[in-house]
């Protein structure tokens, strides 16, 4: 049944929001299973020049990893065109929302991977195929990662499961194996991998 036109109303809106720990070859093997489930699917850079009016043309690269932080997923076929990003002091307006997924990538800096996001806006009339687009991007992302790590609460002795983070494969093996330390953007913490000589006592 049709709803009846208000002037008034407002559609709800919910994030989709994942923070996500990959390295380079977790970022590609991703992008390959979104592509291979979504093949429409297109990255954007979101820090490269736009153009200056709502395009059918913004800054797309053939992978993730060429883009420096900030990357769009987007579908041309759902929306041919897009308005351009806005940037007003250190507030960045998202007039994109609710048309693509944002891809923030996971940085390494000093042998510590900080967390990148995975989110997306979901209105209530959205339109039903990017709705099963977004739907495209979780699936990939759960199957392509696992939330199998905790937070070590220093100077405690215990761990916590931290359930809403997602750790790429590559990045976990490369925390077992002591090559690189599990972050977030916040220094106050760190993530690991449990384990089985964690949960003998030894000390990470």
């Amino acid at each position: 049944m049709r709803r009846p036109w208000n002037p008034d109303f407002k559609p709800k809106r919910s994030d989709r929001m994942a923070t996500v720990l990959l390295l380079p070859q977790d970022e590609a093997a991703l992008q390959a299973a979104i592509v291979a489930a979504w093949p429409s699917t297109r990255i954007i850079d979101g820090r490269a020049p736009w153009p200056a009016q709502t395009t059918s043309r913004p800054p797309v690269r053939d992978s993730v990893l060429d883009v420096e932080r900030n990357a769009f997923l987007w579908d041309p076929e759902i929306h041919p065109r897009l308005p351009t990003p806005r940037f007003t002091g250190y507030a960045r307006r998202a007039p994109q929302a609710g048309r693509v997924v944002e891809w923030r990538r996971s940085l390494c800096t000093d042998g510590v991977l900080a967390s990148g996001m995975i989110s997306a806006v979901v209105w209530d009339d959205m339109d039903p195929r990017m709705i099963a687009f977004i739907s495209a991007v979780w699936r990939a992302v759960v199957e392509h990662t696992s939330n199998n790590l905790v937070r070590w609460i220093e100077g405690t002795g215990q761990e916590q499961l931290m359930r809403a983070s997602r750790v790429g494969h590559h990045a976990l093996a490369a925390a077992r194996a002591g090559e690189i330390c599990l972050g977030t953007t916040e220094e106050k913490w760190r993530l690991h991998p449990p384990s089985q000589e964690k949960a003998r006592g030894a000390h990470w």
